[in-house]
């Protein structure tokens, strides 16, 4: 508990120390400055309405949870729902969304935030997406009789519930009226330190948002303007993927391809842009309208388009497997039955492993094995349709987690 304390404590702190060289920081600090007077405009919105508060840390987690927050509006359209983030990365992307009645900061951790905030929203039910443990908003709730879930939760034998000093970690796992896990390791990993009857495998609801993406079978009309030849299209890539994909590049000329850096600020783009001959930006792509017909190298220097644009692909890369963060979302291309590859960094990511491991993707830790996995993708036949599938059939037989979850949340409805 004291070294919790000391960390709310100190954090705001070095987050405002920080913000005088990194925008994230200074963004979250200007968010925490103004958040009560976001919460007090935007309060009037709930009045007189059944609320539920939903808890996301930030973009992916919303991505997690949205599934969720569309059920509960069809199932509970009497209810208004509170989306807070923690991360600017959420909230700037989302402040707006129309998914849900409010959006906002979540107050920093504290007993006087907590206290205020769950007193300002009255909520029927508090959901938390994944990792998110805040001690203060945890305890209000349990005193005032609030059910809170935790959903699509994760565990690992390194976290700090299962260390000899981990105490206060596990005496916020209590405080949850269920926790709803991803899987049968989670499982055997919490049920000895919390209450067995308050933890169900639910699953990843991550499975069903990818498969909504797919259904919608929304086009993207600036694909016409390249050539006819096929797509490898790599998705969220730092610098150390585009320098491995750069070289691969010149073993498969004969392809389109398609770049989207997780990042597209201008520096980044022409960085990216410079590790590759003769590349163009999306922007100028569009800006001149002319139809190619020859294969290209394409930066993406705009957001928002990479979940719709691995529809398109042959083969689909996703970057972050080369640096310490590890791999980003493999899920959005294998929904569309797409063969995917990725930088070794994954053992932290279950979606990454399982996808490997039903042969629906591959982890590289070089441009030899990219070239190996690629070359053997065309040239072995068959081979780049039993992959594809395997990538579909991955992703078809995990779905079903927004359902499972969804009895949950009505079960603690019904008791409020």
């Amino acid at each position: 508990m004291l070294l919790y304390k000391l960390f709310l404590f100190c954090y705001p702190k070095i987050a405002k120390l920080l913000g005088l060289f990194n925008p994230k920081a200074k963004q979250w600090s200007m968010g925490q400055a103004g958040v009560w007077e976001e919460i007090a405009n935007k309060q009037l919105s709930i009045n007189g309405h059944p609320t539920i508060w939903i808890h996301t840390a930030s973009y992916g987690e919303f991505e997690q949870g949205l599934p969720i927050i569309e059920a509960i509006k069809s199932n509970y359209p009497g209810y208004k729902i509170w989306l807070t983030f923690f991360s600017p990365s959420g909230y700037l992307h989302r402040k707006n969304d129309p998914a849900v009645d409010v959006v906002t900061y979540l107050p920093f951790d504290g007993p006087e935030n907590a206290q205020r905030f769950i007193q300002t929203l009255h909520p029927s039910l508090i959901i938390f997406i994944k990792y998110e443990f805040w001690y203060y908003y945890l305890h209000e709730a349990n005193q005032k009789g609030i059910p809170v879930i935790l959903s699509s939760a994760i565990f690992r034998r390194n976290q700090l519930f299962f260390k000899w000093y981990g105490g206060f970690y596990r005496k916020m796992l209590a405080l949850f009226t269920s926790i709803l896990v991803q899987d049968e390791t989670s499982l055997q990993l919490i049920t000895p330190i919390t209450d067995d009857k308050q933890v169900l495998i639910t699953g990843d609801t991550r499975f069903d948002r990818v498969l909504q993406t797919v259904n919608e079978k929304k086009e993207i009309n600036w694909i016409a303007q390249l050539s006819n030849h096929k797509n490898i299209i790599a998705g969220s890539t730092w610098e150390e993927d585009e320098v491995i994909i750069s070289k691969a590049t010149a073993h498969f000329t004969q392809f389109n391809w398609i770049i989207a850096p997780h990042l597209v600020d201008k520096k980044n783009i022409e960085n990216c842009k410079h590790q590759f001959n003769n590349a163009i930006t999306l922007s100028e792509l569009i800006e001149t309208g002319i139809k190619h017909t020859k294969p290209m190298v394409l930066i993406i220097d705009r957001i928002g388009l990479l979940r719709t644009l691995y529809r398109y692909s042959f083969v689909s890369y996703v970057g972050g497997g080369f640096g310490k963060d590890g791999v980003h979302n493999v899920l959005e291309p294998a929904a569309y039955g797409k063969p995917v590859i990725w930088g070794h960094n994954d053992t932290k990511y279950k979606e990454a492993i399982g996808l490997r491991k039903q042969n629906g993707g591959f982890s590289i830790k070089n441009e030899a094995a990219l070239v190996m996995h690629l070359n053997e993708l065309l040239q072995t036949a068959g081979y780049h349709e039993q992959i594809s599938q395997n990538a579909s059939n991955y992703i078809i037989d995990n779905a079903g987690a927004t359902q499972k979850t969804m009895a949950e949340i009505s079960k603690q409805l019904d008791r409020s």
